[in-house]
């Protein structure tokens, strides 16, 4: 059954899509109330109606289209008897759900460089029990596995997938052959197996 939104609702989603899309065109700081207002097909007053401030729109729009929404179900559907079975099918999953959404580093790189991480803290701590279940399906159990804490599994496996993602957009037409083919495979056989053969030296 469709849930029918409400007039204030539809409002209030109309100034969180004209919010992100010039968050994303102009920067945080370089979007005022009134072109939100204006975005929206507003009058200033009817923003404020909705929103205390600007901070609290971004806020709105931080949750609404952080990329967690995507990530966690891919990740929480992830199965695998081995950890590189489940890195592979986790990988596969976020790339069948995420490819069209890269817009994404635009709002965490707002979130990071304008606001210091502030929100992510708050995003963390509201889905901390969803991170634990990602844990029940994670083969642990492995002997092959070194003795680190799932939390920093995930942690570096999820900062692989924004580096696989963010070098890419950067990199874009540019890139040559050798960087972009099999590129998926090389970053999830460094995350797996690192980059060196055997076991380290010490000098």
């Amino acid at each position: 059954m469709q849930t029918v939104l409400s007039r204030g609702d539809q409002t209030r989603d109309q100034i969180v899509q004209s919010a992100y899309q010039l968050f994303l065109d102009q920067g945080y700081h370089g979007t005022s109330m009134r072109q939100i207002a204006r975005h929206a097909n507003l009058a200033l007053g009817g923003l404020y109606n909705h929103f205390g401030n600007k901070e609290d729109i971004f806020r709105a729009v931080f949750f609404a289209y952080h990329p967690y929404r995507e990530i966690l179900p891919a990740l929480l559907e992830a199965r695998g008897s081995t950890p590189e079975a489940w890195v592979k099918d986790a990988t596969r999953r976020i790339l069948r759900d995420f490819t069209h959404r890269l817009d994404f580093l635009n709002l965490i790189f707002i979130e990071s460089v304008e606001f210091k991480g502030k929100h992510e803290s708050e995003l963390i701590t509201g889905v901390i029990d969803q991170i634990r279940e990602i844990g029940t399906h994670f083969p642990l159990d492995d002997p092959r596995l070194r003795s680190i804490p799932f939390p920093m599994l995930l942690r570096t496996y999820v900062g692989m997938m924004i580096g696989y993602f963010f070098t890419g957009s950067i990199l874009g037409e540019y890139a040559s052959s050798e960087v972009m083919e099999g590129a998926v495979d090389h970053f999830v056989e460094i995350y797996l197996h690192g980059i060196m053969h055997g076991t380290l030296s010490e000098e």
